[in-house]
């Protein structure tokens, strides 16, 4: 069977990313933090991980993007899941009772303005369902936690307010991670991509420090024709405002056109590298 890590504890909103892309037959695997879920990947001890990398409301996961190119890991899918926040209580609370809410800061920041209209203290926490767990076990009932309808499920909480996400189309984009040198690990969940589904690709790389070094970079694949999805810049970690950049772009680096403007695109790079092609997920 194949284990699969995620961030988070059982329910969180990456364990259903899991099963969303491999089906109901897989073995989650909960880990602590982003770079413990490349390291279960990299030492074996999962068959390969999710990390979400973006949220079409909060924005990036700079913690996610950060332990994805500073590993090793090939990324060979993506998928978009559906993100439904609840307001979770114990049995019997109602939301006159709640002095103070827990979750993600991720999941806070994506019920802002349900949490604007409350006089309540926000408490970030390590993750939606780790919220809900301590909410059941400290059994307060002036507490809350904002969790998925699956750890209100799980940890025997109850629903005082469903959907309080700012917007419906609220969803993360998660990257599926797998060694170079693993095996197969076939997508059979109802979020994976058709397998007609056009290719992407995610590269990584730094430029130097000199008037037009990132134009020129981004300049050899638009001499190629190849369309450019999303780009992110994040500290590279080599010194003070040195960044390195994470672009999605068409096509696979396997094949013409992008496999033919890589080289062009490493020639105005300090450091490159191809994080791995897969086929685009699809939306709501």
């Amino acid at each position: 069977m194949t284990t699969v890590a995620y961030q988070g504890e059982p329910g969180a909103f990456g364990e259903e990313a899991v099963i969303g892309w491999f089906g109901n037959g897989v073995t989650p695997l909960p880990m602590a933090t982003f770079p413990a879920v490349c390291a279960a990947v990299e030492d074996g001890r999962a068959d390969a991980g999710v990390l979400p990398l973006e949220n079409s409301l909060a924005g990036t996961v700079g913690d996610a993007l950060d332990a994805l190119a500073d590993g090793d890991l090939q990324v060979i899918g993506e998928l978009l899941l559906p993100i439904r926040h609840q307001l979770l209580v114990l049995q019997g609370v109602t939301i006159g009772e709640i002095r103070r809410v827990s979750s993600h800061w991720q999941a806070l920041a994506q019920c802002e303005r349900f949490l604007s209209g409350q006089a309540w203290d926000v408490v970030p926490a390590a993750d939606t369902a780790g919220a809900a767990r301590e909410l059941a076990s400290r059994g307060e009932r002036d507490a809350a936690a904002i969790a998925s309808a699956a750890a209100a499920e799980r940890y025997g909480l109850e629903i005082a307010a469903a959907d309080i996400q700012d917007a419906a189309h609220n969803m993360t984009r998660f990257a599926v991670l797998r060694r170079e040198d693993g095996g197969d690990v076939d997508p059979a969940g109802s979020l994976a991509p058709p397998e007609d589904a056009a290719r992407e690709t995610l590269i990584t790389f730094e430029t130097g420090h000199t008037p037009g070094d990132l134009y020129r970079a981004l300049g050899s694949l638009a001499e190629a024709g190849i369309n450019l999805s999303r780009i992110e810049s994040r500290p590279s970690g080599s010194g003070p405002w040195r960044y390195r950049f994470l672009v999605q772009v068409a096509g696979d680096a396997a094949l013409d056109p992008l496999a033919s403007a890589l080289p062009g695109l490493r020639r105005h790079t300090s450091s490159m590298r191809v994080l791995g092609s897969f086929g685009v997920a699809g939306g709501e």
